[in-house]
C-alpha cells in the first residue's frame, strides 16, 4: 500500500522539526557573529551556515536511512563503545548544557529585561514554570506534531517574521570593520562558530523524534520514512537559514548601539528596545520563550526514548521528570560562565558528529565499514582533543601540542579535518585489497 502524508501534516512536520532545531544558540550567536565580522559578515555567514544548517539537514538524511536511532548510526561499533558514546552524547546535550541553556537565555531575553531587580529567586521560579511545560508537552512524543508543530510553531515564525524585517525598515547603524579573527579568517571563524548552535547534535536526537511522529500518522516503508524525512528536514533548515540570515544582518549594524556586549543575547535585547521600545521586549520575549520551550521539548523527549530503548526496566514518563528536574536545577547558572565551560566540550563533540555524519553517508561504498569506523572515528577524536585542549595554561600541555601545530587548520580549531579524510581513503583502500574475491 502507497503510504502518503498530507500536504497539512508536511508542513506540520516541517513546522516541527524547524521549531525543535530553532533553540537558544540560534538566537543569540549570529547576532554576534554579525557585529564581530563587520564587513566580512557574508564570509561568516557561509562558514557559519555549513555547519548550522547544511550538516543538521546532512545528519537527518543519514539517519532516516539508518533507521533514526543513534545506536544504527553506530552499529560498525563495538556495542559497549556504542552506548558509551551515545550516554555521554545525550547526556552532555540534554540535561547537562542543552536544555538547560535554552531555559536560562529564554530567562536572561525573555524576562530580565521586565524586572527591576533580576535575582536567584525570580530564575529559580522561572525555571520552574519554564521546566514544568517542558515536561507536560514531552509527555506525548507521538502527538508533538500537533502541539509543537501545529500550535506553537506558526506563532514562533510570525513573530520571527516581523524580528527578521525590522533591520530593512529601521537599521541601527553600518557595518564596521571586522574584529579579531574575523579580519583575515572570516570564513572559517564563522565556520566554527556554527558548532554553537549545536544543530547537527540535535539532528542526532531529533532524528529519531520525526521518525518517531511520522511512525504515529502511518508512515512505516523504509523509502517512506526516508523520502519524508528528507522534506521535513529541507523545510527546517530553511526556515534555520532564513533567521539566521535575519540576524547576521540585524548584528552588522550594531556596533556603535551596543560596542562592548557579552553575548549575543544582549545584542539582541538592547537593538529590539531601541527599535520597538517594550512592545519590542514582548515581542522578543515571546519569540524566545517559544523558541527555547519547543528546543527543550525535543530535547528531552529524544534523550528519554534513547534511554528507555536502551533499558525495559526504565519507565518514560520518569526519564522525562529525570531530565526535566535536573535541567531545571542547572539552569540557575549564569549564562557565559555556561557558554565558556563548554566550548571544550563542543570542540570533542562537534567533529565526532561530522564524522558520523560523513561515514553514514559513504557507509554504502566501503569494503570494510567496521575498519573505517574504527580508525576515522578514533583519529578524529584524539584529533579533536588536540583542538579542545589550547586554551588550557599547562607547560606540559602547551609543549605537547606544539608536535600538531603544523597540521593544516590548527589555528582555526580544525586539526582533524585532513587526518579524518585521510584515514577513511586510506582505510577503503586497505579493506577493498584485503577483501576476499
Amino acid at each position: 500500500m502507497k503510504q502518503r502524508l498530507s500536504f497539512q501534516n508536511i508542513i506540520g512536520m516541517g513546522f516541527m522539526a524547524f521549531a525543535m532545531f530553532l533553540g537558544a544558540g540560534n538566537l543569540i550567536f549570529p547576532p554576534l557573529v554579525g557585529q564581530l565580522a563587520g564587513t566580512h559578515v557574508w564570509l561568516a555567514a557561509a562558514g557559519f551556515l555549513i555547519t548550522g544548517v547544511g550538516l543538521p539537514l546532512l545528519a537527518l538524511v543519514m539517519i532516516s536511512r539508518v533507521g533514526g536511532g543513534f545506536n544504527e548510526i553506530t552499529r560498525e561499533l563495538p556495542r559497549s563503545m556504542i552506548i558509551l558514546m551515545g550516554c555521554c552524547i545525550y547526556t552532555i546535550i540534554v540535561p547537562i548544557y542543552g536544555v538547560p541553556r535554552t531555559g536560562l537565555v529564554a530567562y536572561e531575553i525573555g524576562v530580565v529585561p521586565f524586572l527591576e531587580e533580576p535575582d536567584a529567586i525570580s530564575r529559580l521560579a522561572y525555571s520552574i514554570i519554564f521546566f514544568g511545560i517542558s515536561w507536560y508537552f514531552s509527555l506525548y512524543p507521538g502527538k508533538l506534531l500537533e502541539s509543537v508543530g501545529k500550535i506553537i510553531t506558526p506563532a514562533l515564525i510570525l513573530l520571527l517574521i516581523i524580528l527578521s524585517i525590522s533591520p530593512v525598515i529601521s537599521s541601527p547603524g553600518e557595518a564596521g570593520e571586522p574584529m579579531g579573527r574575523y579580519v583575515e579568517h572570516a570564513f572559517f571563524t564563522g565556520f566554527v562558530e556554527g558548532y554553537m548552535t549545536m544543530d547537527a547534535l540535535a539532528a542526532l536526537l531529533f532524528g529519531i523524534v520525526i521518525i518517531t511522529n511520522l511512525k504515529s500518522h502511518g508512515i512505516s516503508s523504509t523509502n517512506a520514512l526516508i523520502k519524508y524525512s528528507i522534506i521535513t528536514g529541507c523545510i527546517a533548515a530553511a526556515g534555520l537559514a532564513f533567521v539566521y540570515l535575519s540576524l547576521f544582518n540585524l548584528g552588522t549594524g550594531t556596533r556603535e548601539l551596543i560596542p562592548h556586549p557579552e553575548n549575543g543575547g544582549q545584542i539582541l535585547s538592547t537593538y529590539v528596545d531601541s527599535v520597538f521600545g517594550v512592545y519590542g521586549n514582548v515581542l522578543l520575549a515571546a519569540v524566545v520563550t517559544l523558541a527555547c520551550l519547543t528546543t527543550a521539548i525535543g530535547l528531552i523527549t529524544a534523550c528519554s526514548e534513547y534511554f528507555c530503548e536502551l533499558s525495559d526496566k526504565l519507565n518514560y514518563k520518569a526519564m522525562v521528570a529525570t531530565n526535566s528536574l535536573i535541567s531545571m536545577v542547572l539552569a540557575n547558572l549564569g549564562l557565559n560562565h555556561m557558554i565558556e565551560l563548554f566550548i571544550p566540550v563542543l570542540l570533542v563533540l562537534y567533529p565526532i558528529t561530522i564524522a558520523l555524519v560523513f561515514l553514514g553517508l559513504a557507509r554504502h561504498l566501503m569494503p570494510d565499514p567496521k575498519l573505517v569506523y574504527k580508525s576515522t572515528l578514533l583519529v578524529t577524536f584524539l584529533l579533536s582533543l588536540v583542538d579542545a585542549n589550547k586554551g588550557w595554561d599547562n607547560p606540559l600541555a602547551k609543549q605537547l601540542l606544539t608536535y600538531f601545530q603544523s597540521l593544516p587548520g590548527y589555528e582555526f580549531n580544525l586539526s582533524w579535518v585532513v587526518p579524518f579524510l585521510v584515514t577513511m581513503l586510506a582505510t577503503c583502500l586497505i579493506g577493498k585489497c584485503t577483501k576476499p574475491s
